[in-house]
């Protein structure tokens, strides 16, 4: 009887192997051996025990992902041979995942520095799913996305669809997106920035808000008018004479209160909330005047004011209005205030920026026109006070500086 021929193995290129862990667990891995070359990749895998018809259910379905994710390594291996995986597998990633990794990749912001990068992904998220083009690679963001992601934001509704989005959004929420593409180059996932090769006429432009403000005498008026809740009159102001944020504000304490080495002044030295850079603000009198008393055993200076800014500026809408102040006034104009009030005042430019933390003096010559346009309607209030209206003066009214 003639024998049977044994049947020949092929070995396979890639094997799921198993690592036990503390408590039961079984971490999957990847063992590759392809041409004399070995390689092992961790998958973040687990296979945990099965104590409940749930547990078994979640082990089967981690235990097919492994094998999906094998039969794609197989590929791999005999498309490029033992490469770097970690490379190819980022070379492999979605835009989407790419602007996820984005927007948390720095655990130092704020979440108000995270919610433009959050509202940029999500913008490009509803784009994609308008072209269906969910999947789109990185790799695969060109000219042409990023001329139709543009259109996309010029004409896409926010507010639950009652209002259009402004080219300023539109601009603030490219730069996001286009900042997490200069990223990608830096880790080289792509050669070059698509949105760098768009005219400057197809982007859309940056325009120049209105940034309301309280003089002088609008201040004094605001002193002697008292608010519904004194805790809030306290707070706006100190930021109208620090130029702090509202979470600045409401994150300060004393031990970021510090004496002059010769006694006579006091100042803040503060990390900001928002862009994690240290100020130092020296306390003026107007300023310390609005500082509640410092308590023992409670280092946050404003500890009673526990509302949210939304709420703040709900009561700051109700003082103004007993101040008889026709202004749109949100508890940022304080900021503003600082700003506009110094600068009046004759303060230097460059000092003004470091006081508010501007990361550029740019930012900051921002109020300074403000105020030269104030000094032109100031100068053109003299106008047909001493000549007849209906001769035409020698020079024209003056409308620059």
């Amino acid at each position: 009887m003639a024998k049977t021929k044994k049947e020949i193995k092929v070995k396979e290129p890639v094997r799921i192997r198993e690592k036990v862990l503390d408590g039961g667990t079984i971490s999957l891995y990847l063992d590759m051996y392809y041409k004399g070359n070995r390689k092992k990749e961790g998958l973040k895998l687990y296979i945990i025990p099965e104590t409940s018809p749930a547990a078994k259910l979640q082990n089967k379905n981690t235990r097919k992902l492994a094998e999906q994710i094998k039969a794609q390594r197989i590929l791999d291996i005999q498309k490029d041979g033992l490469v770097d995986w970690e490379k190819l597998k980022r070379s492999r990633t979605t835009l989407l995942s790419w602007l996820e990794d984005f927007v948390t990749c720095d655990e130092k912001l704020s979440p108000s520095g995270v919610r433009p990068k959050r509202n940029a992904k999500d913008r490009v998220k509803e784009y994609l799913t308008s072209i269906g083009k969910t999947d789109l690679l990185l790799s695969e963001v060109d000219k042409d996305f990023c001329r139709g992601f543009v259109a996309f934001l010029r004409t896409c509704k926010i507010y639950k669809g009652k209002k259009t989005m402004s080219d300023t959004t539109a601009r603030l929420l490219m730069c996001r997106v286009a900042e997490a593409m200069n990223k990608a180059v830096v880790e080289g996932l792509i050669p070059s920035n698509p949105f760098k090769s768009l005219d400057a006429k197809e982007k859309p432009k940056m325009k120049n808000g209105r940034r309301e403000f309280l003089t002088v005498e609008e201040l004094k008026v605001l002193i002697k008018t008292p608010c519904r809740y004194d805790i809030v009159k306290k707070a706006f102001l100190f930021s109208c004479f620090t130029g702090l944020r509202y979470s600045d504000m409401k994150s300060l304490k004393w031990s970021e209160i510090h004496t002059t080495a010769d006694g006579k002044a006091r100042y803040i030295e503060h990390r900001q909330v928002k862009t994690k850079k240290t100020v130092t603000i020296p306390l003026s009198y107007e300023a310390l005047r609005w500082m509640p008393e410092q308590m023992e055993g409670i280092d946050q200076v404003f500890h009673e004011l526990k509302a949210s800014v939304n709420t703040v500026e709900t009561v700051l809408k109700e003082w103004m209005k007993d101040c008889e102040i026709d202004k749109h006034i949100t508890y940022h104009c304080s900021r503003h205030t600082a700003a506009t009030t110094l600068l009046t005042l004759g303060a230097n430019l460059y000092v003004v920026s470091k006081l508010l933390g501007h990361s550029s003096i740019q930012m900051t010559e921002v109020y300074a026109k403000i105020v030269d346009q104030k000094k032109v309607e100031t100068m053109n209030l003299v106008n047909n006070l001493f000549t007849n209206p209906t001769t035409p003066p020698a020079t024209q009214t003056a409308n620059s500086i």
